[in-house]
């Protein structure tokens, strides 16, 4: 899976070293004999491993968001160049390891939208590799990656929430059907979401939320979140399809 067909520098040797030392950092986050133990950091310890191998030799670079883009086409996987800045910010300038990696992730993924709806698309793009990588440890075995990544995913929150019960379907699967079923998961990732998040004592008064689109297997999700003494009034739903 760590590969993109359309990529034509996927066979050379730099991006080869680059899978094979993520598949490698995968396996070792697996063999960890404390990994039962560490479901609540599974997703952003698994999308570290992969990360890090393109990350660490360009954190410092003064293009390192295009380097990064460029280096995760062996990965056929990609972020914005906005999230890609998000993650390197705090790694700027310094030596870092995988630990690091995955620290910016726990912060980030639960706070950034963005970021984590395009960590959750490069998770299922991985997600060949990760059961591959888990199950050379024979300790863990399918059922209980699947519900572990799932309980990861929904601390994240956003997309990756919204992902989580997916996530247990796939990792069941056999490789062929597997990959049949990511490629299917992410043609048809488009969604439309709407929130309106009333906090504190404010107050939102008529306040509609509409979607018109085509339909084609997209999810389409309208939130309304109230917390503390927050007021929301004459605000109505609607979705539209043709």
């Amino acid at each position: 899976m760590m590969s993109n067909p359309t990529d034509n520098t996927s066979g050379t040797p730099a991006t080869t070293g680059i899978v094979a030392q993520a598949k490698q950092r995968l396996r070792k986050f697996f063999q960890n004999e404390y990994v039962k133990d560490l479901v609540s950091v599974l997703v952003p310890g698994a999308l570290a491993a992969v990360l890090f191998p393109v990350f660490g030799p360009v954190v410092a670079a003064p293009a390192a968001a295009v380097a990064v883009q460029n280096g995760l086409k062996a990965f056929g996987i990609s972020f914005s160049a906005d999230s890609i800045e998000k993650m390197l910010k705090p790694l700027e300038g310094k030596q870092i390891d995988e630990s690091d990696v995955k620290a910016v992730l726990k912060d980030l993924l639960p706070k950034d939208e963005k970021v984590n709806d395009e960590a959750a698309q490069a998770l299922v793009t991985v997600v060949p590799d990760v059961k591959e990588a888990a199950l050379t440890n024979p300790q863990l075995d399918p059922k209980w990656l699947g519900e572990s990544l799932s309980v990861s995913l929904k601390e994240q929150g956003g997309a990756m929430a919204t992902f989580a019960p997916k996530v247990n379907e796939l990792v069941q699967l056999d490789d062929a059907q597997l990959r049949a079923a990511i490629r299917d998961t992410l043609t048809n990732w488009s969604r439309i979401k709407q929130t309106i998040d009333v906090s504190g004592k404010g107050e939102v008064s008529y306040s509609p939320q509409s979607i018109k689109g085509r339909a084609g297997g997209a999810e389409i999700t309208q939130g309304m979140k109230v917390t503390d003494e927050g007021k929301i009034t004459g605000s109505g739903q609607s979705v539209e399809l043709t």
